[in-house]
């Protein structure tokens, strides 16, 4: 089985959670013995064993957008910054494209790559590649499968979505032979919103690595050993993530209990009303913004932090709770996600209900032996909520659209 796979993003580069997913389903269906083809916009540094082609050599510099998490979750009118070639001293020619004008440049880039490869069936990786699985489908008369990670409605939070990204949603959707949906809540939003035919749709949950972290001192120690509680947020501060119901749930928990600290890490285009609020609330002690963690410094705050709270409004699947639990951290997760179809051993609530959100975070941090309990058990259904189930699925997938294929 061959397969020709378009992503936007991959590890290393630190975008977000779809380069993770990625990653861990290429890696387990290469364990299933497909052969992966994954072909990105631009040259990158890339992990794994996996066959990477790269649609040019040009490569972006920077985007201008106060997002790190920026990648395919930003707006389709977001700028990039992209070196197109070198003068006659050596000096970058840089020229600023919209994120629309790249992945349209990349389904055109896409067409010539599939009619050079020898594959089975295309798989494309979120909105930005839908436009290039669409030109590979007509280049070559193979399937089309979209995976839909995120959706402009999810980004938006509501009804007010992007019409640029909406419109190459729904034309990769219409003309996917199968679509992929990681969580079902995610699967009800394209068939409300896209007219997506629901027998069209299959669900495959996203997945997590099934080994031990390396373990690693501790950060904030000086604040635990002052008897403070850390409670941890990690993700775009933007929309759909929900901080700021957070940070109204974080002055409802001060007044209880002002031992409560809580970091957030990460920067997005709400940072700095999110940072207004915190004032206007009077948290500035109990709030601490770490900026962009990644790694070593992101898994020191998972293993560091007593409770770890997704606030987010509307969440397609989720990764970070199940990142949380293998460092041995418990969640508070809203039930406006697709992690909560999977992860019962967790405390769940609506995004909007801020006063129980704050006694749960309460509870949690008063109730050592509660919280412990919730990662016993939460570590036993990792081993259901793996990419290597993730890519069985897929793996079948692949299956049943080349055999359909050869009748």
């Amino acid at each position: 089985m061959k397969v020709l796979t378009f992503g936007w993003e991959f590890p290393p580069s630190k975008n977000g959670g779809l380069g993770v997913a990625c990653y861990g389903l290429t890696r387990e269906l290469l364990q299933n013995g497909v052969e992966v083809t994954f072909v990105l916009p631009k040259r990158q540094e890339t992990r794994g064993n996996a066959r990477f082609l790269f649609a040019d050599e040009e490569r972006w510099v920077g985007m201008t957008s106060s997002s790190i998490f920026g990648g395919s979750y930003a707006e389709s009118d977001s700028r990039l910054e992209v070196i197109v070639g070198y003068d006659s001293s050596g000096n970058p020619i840089i020229k600023a494209r919209s994120l629309l004008e790249e992945v349209h440049r990349f389904a055109h880039q896409a067409s010539y790559i599939a009619r050079q490869e020898d594959f089975d069936v295309i798989h494309a990786h979120d909105w930005t590649t839908y436009l290039a699985g669409i030109a590979a489908k007509r280049a070559s008369g193979k399937k089309l499968i979209a995976h839909v990670h995120i959706t402009s409605f999810d980004q938006a939070a509501g009804d007010n979505v992007d019409p640029d990204i909406f419109a190459v949603e729904r034309e990769g959707l219409n003309a996917a032979d199968k679509v992929v949906a990681v969580s079902e809540y995610t699967k009800n939003m394209i068939v409300e919103k896209h007219g997506v035919d629901p027998n069209k749709v299959e669900v495959v949950h996203n997945g997590c690595d099934l080994h031990a972290p390396q373990e690693h001192l501790p950060a904030l120690a000086e604040l635990k050993a002052q008897g403070k509680h850390i409670v941890f947020f990690i993700g775009r501060i933007t929309l759909m993530k929900g901080v700021d119901h957070m940070i109204r749930a974080a002055r409802i928990v001060v007044d209880h209990n002002p031992d409560v600290v809580f970091v957030i890490a990460g920067h997005g285009d709400m940072e700095r009303q999110v940072i207004e609020l915190v004032g206007k609330l009077g948290l500035s002690k109990n709030i601490i913004f770490a900026g962009a963690l990644w790694e070593e410094e992101r898994d020191r705050m998972y293993q560091s932090a007593d409770l770890f709270v997704m606030p987010s409004v509307s969440e397609p699947f989720g990764l970070v709770p199940l990142e949380a639990l293998q460092h041995g951290t418990p969640s508070v997760i809203t039930k406006q996600s697709g992690v909560s179809e999977v992860l019962t051993h967790v405390l769940k609530v609506d995004f909007w209900d801020v006063d129980e959100m704050a006694n749960q975070i309460l509870s949690s941090v008063k109730y050592p032996v509660m919280r412990q309990q919730m990662v016993d058990e939460g570590r036993q259904q990792l081993a259901n909520i793996s990419w290597q189930r993730a890519a069985q699925k897929v793996t079948t997938l692949y299956r049943s659209l080349v055999q359909y294929l050869a009748t």
